[in-house]
């Protein structure tokens, strides 16, 4: 039997009802939706609902952001104001891409072969370098965030609301360019293999609003950022070709962090 085509999907689901099913899947937020979904129609909305993973990035970001400002201006210092405010973002996602990241890190360092990359993936404990992964890849976000909030509250907001958004960029770009792993069933594999270009740029366009400011007013430091990012990315890539041969959701959710913590440090030298 063929996939359904491009046209199929957009009769199993309106764009309201593929954007809440990207905020449902993204974060622990609930939104009615008018109808209930079969899962042949559920399975095709989440694949189009990717479109609107940048734009749920953004609005957790400006969520983070308005927590920390708020701390910040209340007088609780830049450092606990900035963790308290990943904290807080953690559980409006349910802390979904610092999971991926420490279960990859732990698969990658701790697993020789692909078989054993894998298996590690799917532990549910957490290892060693899946720990001191999480522990840096938190604080060094955290101290950045508050490194631009002690100079410039305002930038500081900006920065942090552009980075949730080019975080889930990356994972849709990933999707687009890298086939996931054939021999292991899962959710990610029926969403991610069929993203395209098209979709980038589309997710990329509409998300344009939560990064544009940042673009802005630091061309200079924007340009930085997104080149070591696109550098990260093609690295981050080409490691995850050569030990396992294609994605995973865990890997994706890993993309997302790495590329959000990029942007931020990088905005730090504004």
């Amino acid at each position: 039997m063929s996939e359904p085509t491009q046209s199929s999907d957009r009769q199993a689901c309106s764009l309201w009802e593929c954007f809440v099913i990207a905020v449902q899947f993204l974060t622990r937020v609930s939104i009615f939706r008018q109808r209930q979904l079969s899962s042949d129609q559920y399975r095709l909305a989440l694949r189009r609902s990717v479109l609107f993973f940048p734009i749920v990035g953004g609005f957790v970001g400006l969520f983070t952001a308005v927590t920390f400002a708020t701390l910040l201006l209340a007088g609780v210092p830049a450092l606990v104001s900035a963790l308290v405010a990943v904290g807080f973002e953690a559980l409006l996602t349910g802390a979904f891409h610092e999971d991926a990241f420490a279960d990859t890190c732990d698969a990658l360092g701790g697993g020789w072969t692909r078989d054993q990359v894998l298996e590690i993936m799917k532990d549910s404990r957490l290892g060693t370098y899946g720990t001191i992964a999480l522990v840096a890849g938190v604080g060094a976000r955290a101290a950045a965030i508050a490194a631009m909030g002690e100079t410039d509250v305002r930038w500081s907001i900006i920065a942090i609301v552009a980075a949730a958004a080019i975080g889930r960029i990356a994972i849709v770009v990933m999707m687009a360019t890298t086939s996931p792993i054939n021999d292991r069933a899962s959710q990610a594999r029926d969403v991610a293999g069929s993203q395209t270009l098209k979709t980038v740029i589309a997710a990329t366009l509409a998300s344009l609003p939560f990064w544009s400011a940042w673009l802005m007013l630091a061309p200079s430091c924007a340009a930085a950022s997104m080149l070591v990012s696109a550098i990260t990315l093609i690295l981050f890539r080409r490691k995850i070709m050569r030990r396992i041969g294609g994605t995973t959701g865990d890997l994706l959710g890993a993309s997302g962090f790495l590329i959000q913590l990029v942007v931020t440090i990088g905005s730090t030298t504004r």
